[in-house]
């Protein structure tokens, strides 16, 4: 989950089972949509789709009046429907992110998909660095 509206640089790619034009902002959000493209029981992918946030009561979190977009929704061949967040490994213990990826739960709850989850970088095993 991001801002909609981003000011970094992104890489631009035409996926077959993507409608549009895919935004991608980072390797974690690139190397999912291509892992998802390649999968047989995928159908559709969605992605950078806005959240409207008015509806889910968010209280407890501490999130500016922005608008926030969902990583992928993603369509399977059997008619179910579900959502990832792509988020790197680094990035899980910020609170600002794991307020973001907490709301994007509750705004899908709320929709009624509940496949909801969090696709994270490779671990990087400490014989790779070298």
């Amino acid at each position: 989950m991001r801002k909609q509206i981003q000011k970094e640089r992104c890489t631009k790619i035409k996926l077959e089972k993507c409608p549009r034009v895919c935004c991608l902002y980072d390797k974690v959000q690139l190397a999912v949509a291509r892992m998802l493209n390649a999968d047989p029981s995928i159908v559709q992918i969605e992605c950078n789709i806005p959240l409207s946030l008015d509806e889910i009561p968010n209280d407890d979190l501490n999130l500016p009046s922005e608008t926030y977009t969902t990583d992928f929704v993603i369509h399977f061949t059997d008619g179910r429907i579900a959502v990832r967040e792509a988020v790197f490994r680094s990035h899980l213990s910020r609170p600002s992110v794991a307020e973001r990826l907490e709301l994007s739960r509750r705004y899908w709850r709320q929709q009624g998909i509940d496949d909801w989850g969090i696709i994270i970088d490779k671990e990087r095993v400490q014989n790779e660095t070298k």
